[in-house]
């Protein structure tokens, strides 16, 4: 039962923890799945800052005295059900990485959205820097990486 700021930030987290954890299995499919090697690259590349992101995180459980226990996100599953779908549909493998990419645009929106969140109530609660700090710069890279999906999907 979500009954404070806390409670919200806690769940919060455990549901960008999860969207992290499985992004770093989801990536390695990407890349394979790629034809465009600079989008392979960036896949390959966005699991490594991944792993970096989760290894920023997992301190932040301590800190609140919190458990990392993950908790699924419906937004996440329905960007992969929707992007499963489509693949099983294309004729052209070339198609498929607009397909990628949508859905890798569609991840880090998501990510934005939920570090948006945490970092408002972090705000709320005059939560440390050792809190927000790690969160800060994970909206980052996430907004970066948002940025790079797009050009991929342009040229």
């Amino acid at each position: 039962m979500i009954e404070s700021d806390r409670d919200l930030f806690v769940r919060e987290l455990r549901e960008l923890y999860h969207i992290e954890r499985e992004l770093e299995d989801l990536q390695s499919g990407l890349a394979e799945a790629a034809t465009d090697e600079d989008l392979e690259d960036f896949f390959m590349a966005h699991s490594e800052t991944t792993t970096e992101q989760l290894g920023r995180l997992e301190p932040i459980f301590d800190a609140i005295e919190a458990e990392p226990a993950p908790v699924e996100n419906p937004a996440l599953e329905g960007l992969r059900t929707d992007r499963e779908g489509i693949v099983d549909d294309l004729n052209d493998p070339v198609l498929g990485d607009l397909v990628e990419t949508e859905l890798g645009r569609g991840i880090e929106r998501l990510e934005i959205t939920k570090l948006e969140t945490l970092l408002a109530l972090a705000d709320r609660m005059e939560l440390p820097d050792e809190i927000t700090d790690p969160l800060e710069r994970t909206k980052q890279e996430a907004e970066n990486g948002l940025e790079q999906a797009q050009e991929l999907t342009a040229v």
